[in-house]
């Protein structure tokens, strides 16, 4: 395919042709763009040439065109024209130069020789735009196939390196399965034989029960018990991970294993199939990148792997054919890994610890990453190695630059046996550093504490006022009979230890606020936790009180008496403090209650407005702020009446923007 000339191109953009006013195109609305053709021999290749009008540019007297296409029999390019007079090529189709949906819709040839220019170029009986737009369709269509095929080329040729599964795969698969125990339901039969999925052997077994467990008397393995008449079909899956090498790069290979039983038949139905491949390659720099593909079922294309992960519906659901998850295959890891960074990698030891399924993916960019993950495997922190493969925000928690375990782990050299018996995550681990860098005393025990009644927070909050032995007695001899007590509504208040290892912080916090002596034993530990919390709260709360009356009477102290006024049956009251202002907004129904906080601060003035005869009733409520009214609201946010906009004014004018009253609001 020869690519068309630019530079030649550049030289027949723009024809210098011009459209007279009178001409009807340019008085049918409808039409937005005006098309003219012509076919020349440029850059000795004959193309068809379009060259788009704005209506909007000729009728103005511009006659340049916005876009010249030059259209090939193998290949098309449109220069584009912008306002300012600059020019850019575009590779899209013409359907696809405007943004508008109906673009061509809107476009128009100059004369009907215009449109019968593009069927003759094509050697159609047809012409005009659909012509066109079949054959640039056709043309991309087939530069797409081109372009998909060298990519199918060049994943075939990749896949072709990749050995073959190792031979024992589908007797390892097997050991992933369920195993079961089918046998006819009678009754009154102490010994029932039955067969063993597991060995495929016929056993008797004794008190036998529908999907009960037992263990096989002849393989070992446990199995759950099935009667064949009730059963039904049955179907097990797993996912299983081989790591072999090609050339200089490792594959992950995933492998699904489907075993289904029938209803009439003990045998199961296995199937065992390659669903992905995952790719470790070495880039020029040094670094490790992943490269996934997956098997898509397409008998279409060359090859059915696609690069990539498996397309899904919603990422919020789980898909068995996508999950790259598994158990791991350890049969050929010793020679695969060889001569790899990860040649000393415990992939076998993590594997056999947990047996559950593994992202490998993960593991590999993990032991790059943390140079001691390989020493915590090997002196047992198996749960602290997982949450640094799988959960990297924790990785901070240890130094990666020290050698000793102790110092990796940022504890003293006597708490690493205690750790280890523990298996502490991450989470843990970091409590437990917390309590090391305070050099504190029985450290381990309170650990041990937290573990047990599930305390996470707030101990060390308490910590600075004892020791941990005592707050541990304390806490243990309060809880034993609190953790009984129920509130006015029946419910527990202190369902769990740490609701009342929260509740102790806070008296604690309370006490030290008022000033208490808080080495006094009777103020550390009081008889009753949750009566002396609710007795300080109290005391707190009634000392708060005190002073917002202070502050709410203070505030209107230098205004009292001078902002009264009375006239037509209606006068200005004061409030006399915050609850005043709460009854008023419940009577009335607005916010004015939670403005005594703003009062307070002398930010504003709540003034209330009343009839006279019903001088306690709640009518208006009246907000005052640097000499302004900002509001005044009735029932329901109510405005305000003839009458009472009368009354507002003649106050605004008499009393609250007299000259004597300035300093007063």
């Amino acid at each position: 395919m020869k690519k068309i000339d630019k530079k030649s191109c550049r030289k027949f953009a723009d024809p210098g042709w011009k459209i007279p006013e009178n001409h009807g195109l340019l008085y049918a609305k409808p039409v937005h763009y005006i098309i003219r053709t012509a076919i020349h021999n440029i850059g000795h290749k004959r193309l068809l040439v379009l060259y788009v009008y704005p209506r909007e540019r000729v009728e103005a007297g511009d006659f340049r065109p916005r876009w010249t296409v030059f259209q090939g029999r193998d290949t098309f390019i449109t220069l584009e024209t912008k306002e300012d007079g600059t020019t850019t090529w575009r590779n899209a189709a013409f359907i696809r130069l405007d943004s508008d949906y109906y673009f061509t819709g809107r476009c128009a040839f100059y004369s009907s020789r215009d449109s019968e220019r593009i069927g003759l170029f094509f050697r159609k009986e047809e012409h005009g735009l659909r012509v066109l737009m079949d054959a640039q369709w056709w043309l991309q269509d087939q530069q797409l196939r081109k372009k998909k095929r060298e990519k199918e080329k060049r994943i075939r040729r990749r896949m072709k390196l990749v050995p073959a599964l190792p031979r024992k795969l589908e007797q390892w698969g097997s050991s992933l399965m369920p195993a079961y125990f089918f046998y006819d339901f009678k009754k009154q039969c102490k010994l029932t034989r039955g067969w063993c999925t597991s060995c495929c052997q016929e056993v008797q077994m004794e008190y036998v029960k529908y999907n009960k467990k037992g263990i096989c008397p002849n393989c070992g393995k446990e199995f759950t018990m099935k009667s064949r008449g009730k059963r039904g079909y049955l179907f097990d899956r797993e996912t299983g991970q081989v790591i072999q090498k090609v050339g200089d790069d490792l594959v992950i290979r995933i492998v699904k294993f489907y075993y289904s039983y029938r209803t009439e038949n003990d045998i199961p139905e296995k199937r065992m199939y390659e669903n992905a491949r995952i790719f470790v390659h070495r880039n020029g720099d040094g670094t490790y990148a992943w490269e996934p593909y997956y098997y898509s079922y397409d008998p279409r294309c060359l090859t059915s792997w696609k690069k990539g992960y498996r397309p899904v519906i919603s990422q919020w659901q789980y898909n068995f054919e996508a999950d790259t998850c598994g158990h791991l295959y350890c049969g050929n890891l010793p020679g695969i890994l060889r001569g790899t960074p990860w040649q000393y990698c415990p992939f076998e030891t993590f594997y056999e610890h947990f047996r559950e399924p593994m992202e490998l993916g993960a593991f590999f960019a993990a032991y790059l990453k943390n140079r001691r993950l390989e020493h915590l495997m090997k002196v047992g922190f198996y749960s602290l190695a997982s949450d640094l493969i799988y959960r990297k925000h924790h990785s901070c928690c240890i130094d990666q630059n020290q050698n000793r375990t102790h110092q990796i782990l940022k504890v003293k050299a006597e708490d690493v046996s205690y750790l280890r018996k523990l298996d502490v995550t991450m989470s843990v681990l970091e409590m437990f550093q917390e309590y090391c860098k305070n050099n504190l005393k029985d450290r381990q025990e309170l650990l041990s504490w937290q573990l047990e009644h599930q305390v996470k927070w707030n101990v060390t909050k308490i910590l600075p006022f004892m020791t941990v032995h005592k707050m541990l007695r304390y806490l243990n001899a309060q809880y034993s009979f609190l953790c009984l007590r129920q509130d006015r509504y029946g419910t527990l208040r202190y369902s769990k230890m740490q609701d009342l290892v929260s509740e102790y912080r806070d008296y604690l916090e309370m006490c030290e606020k008022r000033k208490y002596d808080m080495k006094n034993s009777f103020v550390l530990y009081p008889r009753d936790l949750q009566k002396a919390h609710d007795k300080e709260v109290h005391h707190i709360k009634a000392r708060k009180n005190a002073r917002q009356r202070r502050m709410f009477k203070t505030a209107y102290e230098r205004i009292i008496n001078r902002l009264d006024f009375e006239r037509n049956g209606m006068k200005i009251v004061y409030p006399s403090s915050s609850e005043d202002l709460v009854a008023e907004g419940q009577a009335l129904h607005h916010c004015v209650g939670g403005y005594g906080e703003r009062v307070e601060k002398k930010e504003c003035i709540i003034l209330f407005l009343r009839r006279c005869e019903e001088i306690s009733k709640p009518f208006y409520t009246i907000e005052v702020r640097n000499q302004e009214v900002i509001q005044v609201q009735g029932k329901c946010h109510k405005a305000p009446t003839p009458e009472v906009e009368q009354f507002m004014e003649q106050w605004k004018k008499q009393v609250l923007q007299a000259p004597v009253q300035k300093k007063a609001a």
